[in-house]
């Protein structure tokens, strides 16, 4: 399947299975986080997609988290 691309903004809009390759992370794990609200989602109809942008902000602050702790 073809990746979907945002071309004005440059922001690359990932799968659910392209989320879990990209977080390193079960299929199953993107789901239940999505749901949660943990991971941030764009949601086009029916489907979500992910901006490569924001997955790389919840890293940023999931390890900032990890470190203060």
């Amino acid at each position: 399947m073809p990746e979907l691309k945002i071309v004005e903004s440059g922001n690359e809009l990932l799968t659910p299975e392209q989320t879990a390759s990209y977080l390193q992370i079960k299929i199953n794990t993107v789901y239940n986080w999505t749901m949660r609200k943990i991971l941030p989602v764009c949601k086009m109809g029916r489907l979500n997609r992910y901006r490569r942008a924001d997955l790389d902000a919840f890293i940023e602050k999931s390890m900032r988290e990890a470190l203060t702790q």
